[in-house]
């Protein structure tokens, strides 16, 4: 089998959680969710003055790392770790893959244009749309593509620990009352599309450069 036929598989994968993206997108726009959207926000928006503070301020830290100069900090953080081991090629990749992704997320933005919830007073201040959250697609799409780079047999813990931040990115913007978890759902998957796509092809460059089965960890130590 050659290398693109291994990577059709992932790259199908990838096209459909960005249709998927899509699709979730209009049936937004029609309405068909709002009700599901309206009963998960009620029970779980905090609330100045009524939710306890040190939630607030925890759930507030956990947005702040995922948004602004520190998102891009951590990107080029989690790019040099796999730039350790997978090459200069993978670092690139992460930082491409999240560029692109927050562009495809600021257009949906831009085309759905769907309004903020208003249900309580954010309690983070937000100047744009709220499909998709751009907060939801980053994580996905960066700590994503991190968990499958890294090899697990050397950092188990970091994998844990991205896995943790993508669950809890999205789950702070709808606790913050800033995004319907929609919005929240649109950015994972579309987060989620771009991190496969990217690891598809990242893979059939290693393997055309070391062979099938030596790559990651194994590939770099080869140099």
């Amino acid at each position: 089998m050659s290398k693109v036929a291994r990577a059709l598989p992932l790259l199908g994968l990838a096209a459909i959680l960005l249709a998927l993206t899509a699709v979730l997108g209009f049936a937004v726009d029609a309405g068909w969710i709002a009700g599901v959207d309206l009963a998960l926000s009620q029970a779980l928006n905090l609330r100045a003055g009524i939710s306890p503070d040190w939630l607030i301020a925890a759930t507030q830290a956990v947005s702040w790392i995922g948004g602004g100069t520190q998102r891009y900090l951590m990107v080029a953080l989690l790019a040099l770790a796999l730039w350790r081991y997978w090459g200069a090629g993978a670092g690139l990749a992460m930082g491409l893959t999240s560029l692109f992704s927050s562009i495809a997320s600021d257009a949906a933005k831009l085309y759905f244009a769907r309004p903020r919830p208003e249900l309580v007073p954010h309690l983070d201040p937000i100047t744009s749309f709220a499909y998709t959250s751009g907060h939801s697609a980053s994580a996905a799409t960066v700590y994503l593509l991190f968990i499958l780079l890294m090899p697990g047999k050397v950092h188990p813990g970091w994998q844990a620990a991205a896995a943790a931040l993508i669950l809890l990115t999205g789950l702070s913007r709808v606790m913050l009352g800033v995004h319907w978890p929609s919005d929240v759902l649109g950015g994972w998957m579309l987060g989620a599309g771009f991190a496969v796509g990217a690891y598809a092809i990242i893979q059939t460059k290693k393997e055309a450069k070391f062979g099938k089965g030596n790559t990651g960890l194994h590939a770099r130590s080869a140099q």
